[in-house]
């Protein structure tokens, strides 16, 4: 039998998340445990492929330490963090202390000054200062990535947002509002440039459509066909994605 952890509350049916590994059961307060554990029977097959699915790819988590894995613009390095007394002027360029971001070795090397390296007691501590550093790469990128992708897409759909706003976001990738204004998270920097694509298109389309309707999805297939290849890769290496720092001293 699967382990589980069951997450009562008012609503009326049973549904099955599973997060990091884990299975959670989503159930009403009156339903019974019997039905809880016969609803987990029927869905074993499916609940034991995705285990191993998140499984596989919990190790390309990226935990921010030496060695840990991060996509960046659908490639998957190889963190490299190493302290250089010259590391301080480079605080001031990022694209100078990320320039080998994707090299032959598939390796993302940052440089920190060594001055601050006896002032961290621990791997959560380089962690936190290593997660900045990549925050701010992703930022500027996001900038330089994301407001000529809209600008080109919006020419080409004739839908015009009213403001654009790039920051981090836990559970979205875009975001649509109706008052015409688009939101994008800068950790897309991760996703390959089709995606990021896709991901554009598709908060341009709500401005015509603010839900996901058939016409919706027309209006996305008319302007980026490959739009179900985009949706597959973010699945598929959704585990992969996520941006935590550890827990562990």
């Amino acid at each position: 039998m699967i382990d589980y952890q069951v997450l009562r509350s008012r609503r009326k049916t049973l549904s099955l998340q599973v997060k990091h590994g884990h299975v959670f059961v989503r159930a009403p307060y009156h339903v019974d445990e019997k039905i809880i554990n016969s609803f987990i029977q029927k869905k074993d097959a499916w609940l034991r492929a995705k285990i191993t699915e998140q499984n596989q790819t919990a190790d390309f988590c990226c935990n921010f330490t030496q060695g840990s894995k991060l996509f960046v613009f659908g490639q998957l390095v190889t963190l490299n963090i190493i302290f250089a007394n010259c590391a301080e002027k480079l605080g001031e360029k990022s694209d100078t202390f990320l320039s080998d971001l994707i090299n032959d070795q598939k390796e993302l090397t940052i440089v920190l000054p060594v001055r601050i390296q006896n002032k961290l007691l621990n791997k959560s501590q380089l962690a936190v200062v290593v997660k900045k550093y990549i925050e701010r790469y992703f930022k500027q990128q996001a900038q330089k990535t994301i407001l000529p992708k809209v600008e080109y897409y919006a020419k080409l759909t004739q839908l015009v947002p009213s403001s654009i706003k790039i920051r981090q976001y836990r559970a979205r990738w875009g975001s649509c509002n109706s008052r015409g204004e688009l939101s994008f998270n800068y950790l897309l920097m991760m996703l390959p440039i089709y995606v990021i694509d896709y991901v554009i298109v598709h908060e341009l389309c709500h401005l015509h459509y603010l839900n996901h309707s058939k016409d919706f999805w027309q209006l996305v297939t008319k302007y980026f066909p490959d739009y179900i290849e985009a949706k597959k890769w973010i699945k598929a290496n959704q585990s992969a994605l996520h941006w935590r720092i550890p827990t562990h001293q």
